[in-house]
């Protein structure tokens, strides 16, 4: 009894080491606020069980597959965008992974780092459920939700990053706000994103420092949280390469995702 008990102690004191990589507290100053969501990548394969994956199919320029997005041997989330061609035509891949939980209010954080190339563009942001219905002139995204991007990675002027609030559907009522482009290149390697969505409204972070905040578009809606690359080719990431952007293997269009946390009062 003495020896499986010292084997079930060693075997937990080893799994808690493996899995508590990182300080589990948030970056910023939170009093009253608890861990309600963590997912540290530390193990392969992706855990379906929380993930789904967005947007499968044809989206923009690119196709969205499931392969795009794998745990790597670092411990992240890698997100991968690459190019098959042929005699005759150049397909480009990339991917989506959407939490299968909804969340409503909370501070949501990920340390991410985007090493993408022109045409592509890497995101970290909140959806709701009902983006296709039909609107109207009359807004109402406390009830319907509103897209949230906590942050937008652009490979263009040096590199920056966004924050934007997209509600009211896509079609002609649409409404939009958003911060401008923010530390042109500074957000070279991993930094920190992050967002205090509340009943009264959205503050951004970025490596904890308070980047943007708004009224506008305030959400009450369940939504869930996407990690994302998209490829479009003369948008406002700029153009695809000549020669796409290399195999699956060698490509080194990438977004990494060391962690996401969710913290809710």
């Amino acid at each position: 009894m003495n020896k499986l008990f010292f084997f079930i102690f060693s075997l937990t004191i080893i799994l808690n080491s493996c899995t508590e990589k990182h300080n589990v507290e948030p970056n910023i100053y939170l009093p009253g606020y608890k861990l309600v969501f963590q997912d540290e990548f530390d193990n392969s394969p992706l855990d379906t069980t929380v993930w789904g994956f967005h947007n499968l199919g044809k989206r923009r320029d690119a196709i969205n597959i499931k392969e795009a997005c794998l745990i790597n041997q670092e411990g992240a989330l890698e997100i991968r965008n690459w190019t098959e061609t042929s005699d005759t035509s150049s397909i480009h891949y990339a991917g989506m992974i959407e939490s299968k939980e909804r969340f409503t209010f909370g501070y949501f954080e990920s340390r991410i780092k985007f090493d993408i190339e022109p045409g592509t563009w890497g995101a970290f942001w909140i959806m709701y459920d009902n983006f296709q219905r039909l609107f109207s002139e009359i807004d109402n995204p406390i009830e319907l939700g509103t897209e949230i991007d906590i942050i937008e990675f652009v490979p263009q002027d040096n590199n920056y990053g966004v924050h934007n609030l997209h509600w009211n559907g896509y079609g002609e009522f649409h409404k939009t706000v958003g911060s401008g482009k923010l530390m042109n290149g500074k957000l070279e390697g991993y930094h920190i994103y992050s967002l205090l969505w509340t009943p009264e409204e959205y503050i951004f972070y970025i490596d904890g420092i308070e980047t943007w905040r708004t009224k506008e578009g305030i959400s009450h809606a369940p939504e869930y949280v996407i990690l994302s690359t998209e490829i479009q080719d003369k948008g406002w990431a700029g153009n695809i390469p000549t020669n796409g952007y290399g195999t699956f293997n060698d490509t080194r269009n990438k977004m990494f995702v060391d962690y996401i946390r969710i913290y809710q009062n």
